[in-house]
């Protein structure tokens, strides 16, 4: 009889591991869903809005083309008459316009139809002004030369007006941002993702339930991670491969629907032609009419006058009329061809033929590959959380099958091998970064858009400040946090700082000018220095000596997973929602960290024992003794030509420079959120490899001065040329002189003679110091240099003064021991 209770609860006992698995991986599964589908929908958001704001281009190159026929035979913009007229068909041909308006090129309305249009003036003296003119909030310049803005839920799109060379006014078309398309097409993308997390999730279950037995479970086998990687692969996979075939269509589609709207009035304009009696073949002067429209869309590659049988008769590209050979229509693919008939409802034969139009492949290629960029960019941040997830999933499953150890006096341990304590305080840190990183993309214009409240500065200079206050409060952190782990423990540090940023993002939100926004990022810098500092605690108090290499390099590849998730996140939210919203979204998100901390480190919250402060302390060094260590020869130029320039360099360039730069090239906000990518996408996976390169040369020295050379060369490139390309191949070069100098300047440090009589963790702490020195100094030095030089000139000149210190250090310093085995500890 006792033996059924028995069994059931043994029963029991054999299912909640399972059950606490499964559901593991689901809520793992889930997330990693929920984050694809929003960054999805916010690319989507993104398309519909782009591709709007095509079609209203058009509609209003419409109207600019008939205002300009009537330009060139010599009226005035002022008298010409007939402008109501002309919007109010633009108008009708395009029905969702809800306002149309012409305005002479300093912004003074000559003819309006339908709603007022707000910013209408603000465009027009932009489109009006000499090149480079500051663009509205909101606004981006198109490779067309149009301007858009969204706002307030509507799409403002404008462009020129021009006569005899000159800009002599600006139309401006206005439509509601939300359309009966767009909408449909997300939610088609919704209920893919929504069918495809199911049968994933419902897959899942089913394995973990029949094909594992719980022994596997147990032992800890490949399978409890493989399976779960295997769903969330094929899950991202299918949903990523719909989402890029969907954002590739639509941009087809968009661009074949603007050039027939385009090509539709000349197509009017020939059946009213051929409607007085005239043969198709009888046409002259045509290709004028012809090379006008090409030249309105740069996709359209010619235009063609066909009869009934498909004989060309006319032929022009946007330069004018080209050569007809009397063959048939030239041969294109058909998704890159679009005929219209002519004379269709006439019944004379002679009067039918088509107009036929060519589109480039090259231009339509080129706005596809930029869709599916965008989508590959979404499934490239999903994937990189997605990884950090299940690495968080692979620690809670260990721990599901692990007991807590207990030492032989009794003291609690930590339920986690001492060789992966670094898994413990990634996702922590990935959380943490995810959070802080959501804004970075777009610090500098947000700074822009508060009022200066009375500060007399630079305009660059106070685009500064936030950044550079942050990372001050930042330094004087990173100083306080070592002695505050020693006295209290790291989690002292650590919880305090996540409350501190959260102040400081909630500040951020709420700042109603830039002195409040630059204290309120200082508390940011504040919570960061602590928190970061905390976890570095974390790492060397309860890490053995022999991993805690090995631990610091997972955590520091967590921050740099969660740096550049976040910031690609947040340009894509600052697109949908405004800059205060994303401060909202980063402070909330604080939570995750929070819970990771409760939660995940709850069982090395313990206060420090005398051995662990014994084993971590250092003696402090005199300030004398470091003076002495900052003058000599090895060390001070260590300082002064590697480590301080780079830092002026990466934080002048990445947090600074980069936004300003990009939005004054054109580029849209999730471009610059890419392009941040890029940086740590390089530390994480080239990293490691070029570590060991490193490690395994006796010479240290070299390779600083490779990494400064690649790092500067990069900048200076920006003098050279400009653009999204240029910037990008910048911050690719800065990250592999990160990754040169990053792994070679602890262990020439280390081998330093004067470094070993004045102590490694003292020593290290002073070039830590240095190195928040440099990030403050950072956005300061380029923001004087933007001011005095301008953008592109002022990086290459911050590029022309970081070649010049890695010289000085490759002619001065010396070689430094060769062959030194020292532990290398991030900075």
């Amino acid at each position: 009889m006792r033996s059924e209770p028995l069994q059931v609860v043994l029963d029991g006992l054999r299912r909640r591991p399972v059950l606490e698995v499964t559901l593991a991986c689901l809520t793992v599964l889930l997330l990693a869903q929920a984050l694809i589908g929003a960054l999805s929908l916010s690319a989507l958001n993104r398309l519909v809005a782009d591709t709007t704001a095509d079609r209203v281009e058009v509609a209003a190159r419409q109207v600019a083309g008939n205002i300009q026929n009537g330009l060139r035979l010599g009226k005035p913009l002022g008298q010409f008459f007939g402008l109501h007229e002309l919007l109010h068909d633009g108008i009708r041909r395009t029905p969702d316009v809800r306002g149309a308006t012409v305005m002479v090129a300093d912004g003074r309305i000559v003819a309006a139809q339908g709603q007022a249009i707000a910013s209408a003036g603000a465009l027009a003296r932009v489109l009006g002004g000499p090149a480079g003119s500051a663009l509205p909030d909101g606004a981006v310049r198109r490779d067309t030369g149009a301007v858009v803005l969204a706002a307030n839920g509507q799409i403002t799109v404008a462009v020129r007006l021009s006569s005899a060379g000159k800009v002599v006014g600006t139309v401006a078309l206005s439509v509601a941002g939300d359309t009966g398309a767009g909408r449909a097409l997300i939610l088609d993308n919704l209920r893919a993702l929504f069918l495809v997390t199911v049968i994933a999730g419902l897959g899942l279950a089913a394995a973990f339930k029949y094909a594992i037995p719980l022994t596997m479970l147990a032992a800890g086998g490949r399978a409890r991670f493989l399976v779960p990687l295997l769903a969330l692969m094929l899950a991202q996979g299918i949903y990523a491969g719909y989402t890029i075939s969907t954002f590739r269509s639509a941009s087809l589609q968009v661009a074949r629907e603007n050039v027939t709207m385009l090509a539709e009035g000349l197509q009017r304009d020939l059946d009213r032609v051929l409607g007085y009696g005239l043969s198709i073949d009888r046409l002259r002067n045509v290709e004028a009419p012809f090379a006008r429209l090409a030249g309105t869309f740069p996709a359209i590659q010619t235009i063609e006058l066909t009869d009934a049988s498909g004989l060309v008769l006319n032929r022009a590209n946007a330069q004018g009329a080209l050569p007809v050979d009397h063959g048939l229509a030239g041969a294109s693919p058909a998704s890159l061809t679009l005929a219209l008939p002519l004379g269709a409802e006439q019944d004379r034969p002679d009067a039918r033929g088509s107009l036929v139009l060519h589109l480039d492949g090259d231009v339509i290629g080129a706005g596809v590959r930029s869709r599916v960029i965008d989508a590959a960019t979404v499934v490239g941040v999903a994937l990189v959380s997605a990884i950090e997830m299940l690495l968080l999933l692979s620690l809670l499953m260990n721990r599901a099958f692990s007991a807590r150890g207990v030492t032989e006096a009794g003291t609690r341990v930590g339920p986690d091998d001492v060789s992966e304590i670094g898994r413990i305080a990634r996702p922590v840190m990935f959380g943490f970064l995810f959070a802080w990183a959501l804004p970075l993309g777009f610090l500098p214009l947000y700074a822009r858009s508060l009022p200066t409240a009375g500060l007399d500065l630079a305009p660059h200079l106070l685009l500064a400040l936030p950044i550079s206050v942050e990372m001050g409060c930042g330094l004087l952190a990173a100083l306080l946090a070592g002695g505050l782990t020693d006295r209290k423990g790291w989690q002292v540090p650590v919880l305090a700082g996540l409350a501190v940023t959260f102040a400081g993002m909630a500040a951020c939100a709420a700042a109603p000018n830039l002195p409040w926004f630059a204290a309120a990022r200082g508390l940011v810098g504040l919570g960061y220095g602590l928190t970061w500092m905390g976890l570095q605690g974390f790492i060397v108090t309860r890490s053995p000596a022999q991993y805690r290499g090995r631990n610091m390099t997972s955590v520091i590849a967590g921050l740099f997973a969660g740096h550049l998730s976040g910031a690609a996140v947040g340009a894509m939210l600052m697109e949908q929602a405004g800059f205060r919203a994303v401060f909202v979204v980063g402070a909330v998100m604080l939570v995750l960290p929070l819970a990771g901390v409760l939660v995940l480190m709850r069982p090395y919250m313990e206060r420090l024992t005398t051995a662990m402060r014994m084993a971590v302390a250092q003696p402090r060094a005199r300030v004398a003794d470091t003076l002495r260590l900052l003058c000599t020869r090895d060390f001070g130029l260590l300082l002064l030509g590697s480590v301080i320039p780079f830092s002026i360099a990466q934080v002048g360039l990445l947090s600074f420079a980069l936004p300003l730069y990009l939005e004054a090239e054109g580029v849209a906000a999730s471009s610059i959120g890419r392009v941040l990518m890029i940086y740590g996408l390089c530390v994480i996976y080239m990293g490691p490899l070029m570590g060991r390169l490193v490690d395994r040369s006796a010479v240290k020295k070299r390779w600083i001065v490779v990494g400064g050379v690649i790092g500067s060369a990069g900048m200076l490139g920006l003098y050279f040329d400009s653009g999204l390309m240029a910037a990008s191949g910048a911050v690719l070069m800065l990250a592999l002189a990160s990754c040169f100098s990053g792994a070679s300047q602890a262990p020439y440090m280390l081998a330093l003679p004067d470094v070993q009589r004045y102590g490694a963790a003292g020593a290290t702490s002073v070039l830590r110091a240095a190195d928040k020195l440099g990030q403050m100094a950072g956005p300061l030095v380029v923001g004087a240099m933007f001011g005095a030089a301008g953008m592109g000139t002022g990086l290459a000149i911050t590029g022309v003064i970081y070649l010049a210190a890695t010289l000085l250090f490759l002619v001065f310093a010396p070689a430094g021991a060769r062959a030194v085995a020292a532990p290398s500890t991030p900075a």
